[in-house]
């Protein structure tokens, strides 16, 4: 399990900083909350409460308030920032509430909740078991916790540069999907499904991915990091190290997606002592 590697008031700081200029940056996550959208209008469901759980700006709280009209949307985020964007961004007539909390700590009662909309927070989340035994708690019996995030084949060629010019570390720790599909089974929830696409990312100047990921809150937040500003001259060796890989006047961002769902079961009393075959995960024929 890994656990404690990322300084978390720079999460809520890089987030509040970010909170503006998301909406502009924001097309991998935007693709991703489209895609489990898409996989939602498959399921019959009819939600009363929902969840929007790392909500960044809100957009798909609104969406969910939109499509299903008879249910609350609770926007929950780390940053106040985001939050406050959600709140200018949608109807005073929307059933939507901002809530800043802890996704290890979620201000709701137990097997209280119809849906749990996660979009790439998974990959802000150090310490998935209890991520997961949240979920399960507060998740009703046959409610929906549909989620995205990034697997370990994602900016690979990134972590390769940076791993010639120093030993610190500049990329989070994706985990793989079974592992993630094992941990959902042993915090109670039932029928885990979950799959994985690749995703190409081009980019014909380089400064764009900085820009990118600085304005979308993505900078480095790991303990393990330069504990010092990176100096311009390893900066310069980093882009140096990004052009070597330009192909056809452009270089590649590939991301590893991982799609999954599972239902509340309450299956698990003692998470502690629960244990599965890995087997039992179904993986999404492509």
């Amino acid at each position: 399990m890994i656990d404690n590697i990322f300084f978390q008031h720079n999460i809520e700081r890089k987030s509040n900083a970010a909170a503006k200029t998301f909406a502009k940056h924001d097309f991998i996550h935007h693709h991703c909350r489209n895609d489990l959208i898409e996989r939602m209008t498959l399921m019959n469901l009819n939600p009363k409460i929902a969840i929007d759980l790392g909500c960044a700006n809100g957009s798909s709280s609104r969406f969910l308030a939109k499509h299903y009209k008879k249910c609350h949307i609770f926007s929950l985020d780390l940053s106040q920032g985001m939050l406050i964007e959600s709140r200018k961004k949608r109807s005073i007539l929307n059933p939507i509430t901002e809530i800043q909390a802890s996704a290890y700590s979620l201000p709701f009662k137990n097997n209280s909740i119809d849906l749990i909309f996660a979009n790439l927070l998974m990959p802000w989340i150090e310490n998935l078991p209890l991520f997961f035994i949240e979920i399960s708690r507060i998740l009703k019996n046959d409610g929906l916790f549909i989620f995205s995030t990034l697997g370990p084949d994602s900016l690979q060629i990134i972590k390769s540069i940076w791993s010639k010019l120093d030993n610190y570390e500049h990329i989070n720790p994706f985990i793989d999907m079974h592992i993630i599909g094992d941990q959902i089974l042993q915090s109670g929830l039932g029928d885990p499904v979950l799959d994985a696409e690749k995703l190409t990312i081009n980019y014909k100047n380089i400064d764009s991915l900085f820009s990118d990921l600085r304005n979308s809150g993505a900078s480095n937040c790991l303990k393990n990091r330069n504990p010092t500003l990176t100096g311009k001259k390893k900066i310069e060796e980093f882009k140096l190290g990004l052009k070597n890989n330009i192909k056809n006047d452009q270089f590649n961002v590939e991301l590893e997606l991982i799609y999954g769902h599972a239902w509340g079961k309450h299956l698990n009393s003692n998470p502690n002592e629960y244990s599965v075959d890995i087997s039992q995960i179904r993986k999404q024929a492509p």
